[in-house]
Protein backbone atom coordinates (compact mmCIF):
# COMPACT_ATOMS: atom_id res chain seq x y z
CA UNK A 1 0.00 0.00 0.00
CA UNK A 2 1.23 3.49 -0.77
CA UNK A 3 0.07 7.05 0.00
CA UNK A 4 -1.99 7.19 -3.20
CA UNK A 5 -3.83 3.96 -2.28
CA UNK A 6 -4.49 5.33 1.19
CA UNK A 7 -5.83 8.64 -0.17
CA UNK A 8 -8.14 6.76 -2.56
CA UNK A 9 -9.43 4.72 0.38
CA UNK A 10 -10.03 7.88 2.44
CA UNK A 11 -11.84 9.54 -0.48
CA UNK A 12 -14.05 6.49 -0.88
CA UNK A 13 -15.06 6.28 2.78
CA UNK A 14 -15.73 10.02 2.84
CA UNK A 15 -17.98 9.98 -0.21
CA UNK A 16 -20.11 7.06 0.98
CA UNK A 17 -21.58 9.23 3.72
CA UNK A 18 -22.33 12.21 1.49
CA UNK A 19 -23.84 9.86 -1.11
CA UNK A 20 -25.61 7.84 1.64
CA UNK A 21 -24.22 4.64 0.13
CA UNK A 22 -24.22 1.90 2.75
CA UNK A 23 -23.07 -0.79 0.30
CA UNK A 24 -19.97 1.25 -0.47
CA UNK A 25 -19.25 1.68 3.26
CA UNK A 26 -19.78 -2.05 3.87
CA UNK A 27 -17.14 -2.90 1.24
CA UNK A 28 -14.55 -0.99 3.29
CA UNK A 29 -15.29 -2.64 6.65
CA UNK A 30 -13.97 -5.94 7.97
CA UNK A 31 -15.79 -7.68 10.83
CA UNK A 32 -15.35 -7.68 13.76
CA UNK A 33 -15.23 -3.88 13.40
CA UNK A 34 -14.45 -1.65 16.38
CA UNK A 35 -14.89 2.08 16.85
CA UNK A 36 -12.99 3.50 19.78
CA UNK A 37 -13.76 7.09 20.83
CA UNK A 38 -13.57 9.13 24.01
CA UNK A 39 -17.22 8.13 24.59
CA UNK A 40 -16.18 4.47 24.73
CA UNK A 41 -15.78 1.46 22.44
CA UNK A 42 -18.34 0.05 20.03
CA UNK A 43 -17.94 -3.43 18.55
CA UNK A 44 -19.84 -4.17 15.36
CA UNK A 45 -20.23 -7.79 14.25
CA UNK A 46 -23.10 -7.79 11.76
CA UNK A 47 -24.46 -5.89 8.78
CA UNK A 48 -27.49 -4.84 10.84
CA UNK A 49 -25.24 -3.30 13.52
CA UNK A 50 -23.12 -1.60 10.86
CA UNK A 51 -26.24 -0.26 9.13
CA UNK A 52 -27.48 1.18 12.45
CA UNK A 53 -24.13 2.85 13.07
CA UNK A 54 -24.07 4.20 9.50
CA UNK A 55 -27.54 5.69 10.06
CA UNK A 56 -26.28 7.48 13.18
CA UNK A 57 -23.42 8.99 11.19
CA UNK A 58 -25.96 10.14 8.58
CA UNK A 59 -27.97 11.77 11.38
CA UNK A 60 -24.84 13.68 12.34
CA UNK A 61 -24.31 14.70 8.71
CA UNK A 62 -27.91 15.93 8.54
CA UNK A 63 -27.67 17.79 11.86
CA UNK A 64 -24.60 19.66 10.62
CA UNK A 65 -25.99 20.00 7.07
CA UNK A 66 -22.78 18.59 5.60
CA UNK A 67 -22.22 18.68 1.88
CA UNK A 68 -18.59 17.58 1.86
CA UNK A 69 -16.34 15.36 3.94
CA UNK A 70 -12.67 15.07 3.16
CA UNK A 71 -9.88 13.27 4.90
CA UNK A 72 -6.22 14.19 4.74
CA UNK A 73 -3.63 11.42 5.24
CA UNK A 74 -1.19 12.12 8.07
CA UNK A 75 0.78 8.89 8.14
CA UNK A 76 0.85 5.31 6.98
CA UNK A 77 2.81 2.60 8.76
CA UNK A 78 3.19 -1.06 7.85
CA UNK A 79 2.95 -3.47 10.79
CA UNK A 80 4.90 -6.71 11.12
CA UNK A 81 1.72 -8.80 10.68
CA UNK A 82 0.97 -7.30 7.26
CA UNK A 83 -1.67 -4.83 8.47
CA UNK A 84 -1.27 -1.08 8.25
CA UNK A 85 -1.95 1.84 10.56
CA UNK A 86 -3.30 4.81 8.66
CA UNK A 87 -3.69 8.15 10.42
CA UNK A 88 -5.74 10.96 8.94
CA UNK A 89 -7.59 14.19 9.66
CA UNK A 90 -11.33 14.40 9.00
CA UNK A 91 -12.81 17.69 7.79
CA UNK A 92 -16.57 18.22 7.81
CA UNK A 93 -17.86 21.03 5.58
CA UNK A 94 -21.12 22.85 4.99
CA UNK A 95 -21.22 25.31 2.07
CA UNK A 96 -17.42 25.33 1.88
CA UNK A 97 -17.00 26.21 5.56
CA UNK A 98 -16.02 23.97 8.46
CA UNK A 99 -19.10 22.73 10.30
CA UNK A 100 -16.94 21.69 13.26
CA UNK A 101 -13.25 21.45 14.12
CA UNK A 102 -11.29 18.79 12.22
CA UNK A 103 -10.31 15.68 14.14
CA UNK A 104 -7.64 13.02 13.83
CA UNK A 105 -8.15 9.28 13.61
CA UNK A 106 -6.15 6.12 13.09
CA UNK A 107 -7.52 3.08 11.28
CA UNK A 108 -6.26 -0.51 11.32
CA UNK A 109 -6.14 -1.38 7.61
CA UNK A 110 -6.00 -4.71 5.82
CA UNK A 111 -4.85 -4.98 2.21
CA UNK A 112 -7.01 -7.68 0.61
CA UNK A 113 -7.65 -8.99 -2.88
CA UNK A 114 -10.86 -6.93 -3.00
CA UNK A 115 -9.19 -3.72 -1.78
CA UNK A 116 -8.36 -1.98 1.46
CA UNK A 117 -10.61 -2.74 4.40
CA UNK A 118 -10.52 -1.54 7.99
CA UNK A 119 -11.23 -3.45 11.17
CA UNK A 120 -10.90 -0.60 13.66
CA UNK A 121 -11.01 3.18 13.91
CA UNK A 122 -9.75 5.12 16.90
CA UNK A 123 -10.41 8.82 17.44
CA UNK A 124 -11.41 11.26 20.15
CA UNK A 125 -14.71 12.13 18.45
CA UNK A 126 -17.48 10.35 16.66
CA UNK A 127 -21.06 10.79 15.62
CA UNK A 128 -21.99 10.37 19.30
CA UNK A 129 -20.98 14.00 19.81
CA UNK A 130 -23.71 15.11 17.41
CA UNK A 131 -26.44 12.46 17.72
CA UNK A 132 -26.42 12.08 21.49
CA UNK A 133 -26.46 8.27 21.23
CA UNK A 134 -23.69 6.91 23.41
CA UNK A 135 -22.00 3.54 22.93
CA UNK A 136 -23.15 0.64 25.04
CA UNK A 137 -20.65 -0.26 27.72
CA UNK A 138 -21.90 -3.80 28.25
CA UNK A 139 -22.63 -3.28 31.96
Amino acid sequence: MNESDFQSFLDDVSECFIERDFARWRKRVLYTFSLITSAGPIVIKTDDELRENFALYLQACDAMQLDRIFRVPLGLEECSDGTWLGSYETNLLRNGMRATAPYKSTALLHLRADGIRMSSIMNARGHHDWTGKQPETGS
